[in-house]
């Protein structure tokens, strides 16, 4: 007989962590003050050559970001990761650690499993809590909504939850109340290009906000592989990393019509961010 055993909704336990903690009213949520609550330590490797922390798991890819040891309790991170990297990762170990079904003694996450557009269970159990603690559950939403309905605000308020511009635009999209929505192009990998507006993009993933995905779609795919980065801007000057652009979005229905959206683009000079305004219906 299989007993099935009743599921913690994520948002619950970073409920429940914060306040035990007593972080809740702390930004950012200082991961420090977690790992010492739960009895971790938090280390910094480099994996490829100190591979002694993987001893446990000797076939293990070499690109390992982040780590969590059960058994020695051990919160380990790539050395050459930067500060928001480094952050997510620690944050995505500790989801590992506390929640329920994640018994494993060894995690070794790589940039796929620490992305949000992993298609592992585990790994989206993990980003999804992870979310909850750097996002302090519903407070960056409630936040969000004083300010103009933008990814600028976004942009805005990631520092103050010392979150990544990504983290944040893909949490202020798929929470909004209001239709919305943000694709992500990435840069083609191996593709040479004298400038920004050269770079070579490909869609990676889109996400939405529930009210978005009822009246229009829940992702969209690229007509040719890639395309050069003024092709998706519609502009040139792409060296201006930060710089909000407004344009229009035409997206082909099924059926043989289009819709057209207000949007607004953005790059970090790595990945482009195409924010989807859907009409209120």
């Amino acid at each position: 007989m299989t007993v099935l055993r009743p599921t913690i909704p994520h948002e619950l336990i970073a409920k429940a962590l914060l306040r035990e903690t007593e972080t809740a009213d702390t930004l950012p949520t200082p991961e420090s003050t977690l790992l010492e609550y739960l009895g971790l330590k938090q280390m910094r490797f480099d994996f490829d050559t100190e591979p002694e922390f993987l001893v446990d798991a000797p076939n293990i890819s070499s690109k390992v970001r982040a780590a969590l040891s059960v058994n020695h309790r051990v919160v380990a991170t790539h050395s050459g990761l930067g500060p928001k990297p480094r952050r997510w990762g620690v944050m995505h170990e500790i989801a590992h650690f506390v929640l329920p079904e994640h018994i494993d003694t060894l995690f070794c996450d790589d940039d796929k499993t620490l992305s949000p557009w992993t298609n592992k269970r585990l790994e989206r159990e993990a980003n999804s809590l992870a979310a909850e603690l750097v996002f302090q559950g519903n407070r960056f939403t409630e936040e969000s909504l004083d300010l103009p309905f933008s990814c600028k605000t976004a942009i805005e308020l990631a520092p103050k939850y010392d979150a990544s511009f990504e983290s944040a635009i893909r949490r202020y999209a798929e929470r909004h109340p209001r239709p919305c929505a943000v694709i992500v192009y990435e840069k083609c990998v191996g593709i040479a290009a004298e400038d920004l507006e050269d770079e070579r993009y490909r869609v990676q993933y889109t996400t939405a906000s529930e009210q978005f995905e009822r009246f229009y779609f829940s992702g969209v795919k690229s007509d040719s592989e890639f395309s050069r980065g003024s092709d998706i801007f519609q502009v040139h000057g792409l060296s201006q990393i930060g710089t909000v652009v407004n344009t229009a979005l035409h997206v082909q229905k099924h059926d043989g019509g289009e819709w057209v959206f207000d949007s607004e683009l953005f790059t970090n000079g790595y990945k482009v961010f195409q924010f989807v305004i859907g009409p209120e219906k």
